[in-house]
């Protein structure tokens, strides 16, 4: 299993770098998704290759 942590200022921004995420990684096995929201917003994914 593998994770990545994604933040941004903006939700507008959250999006873009998730929507980065899922093109470089087309074949990845999403297992869950984490969302924070606090002074920045951020996601965990937790994923298989």
């Amino acid at each position: 299993m593998k994770t990545k942590t994604l933040s941004a200022m903006t939700e507008k921004g959250l999006d873009k770098k998730i929507a980065e995420f899922m093109y470089d990684n087309p074949y990845a096995d999403i297992i869950d998704i984490k969302f924070s929201c606090g002074s920045t917003l951020a996601v965990l994914i937790m994923y298989k290759d």
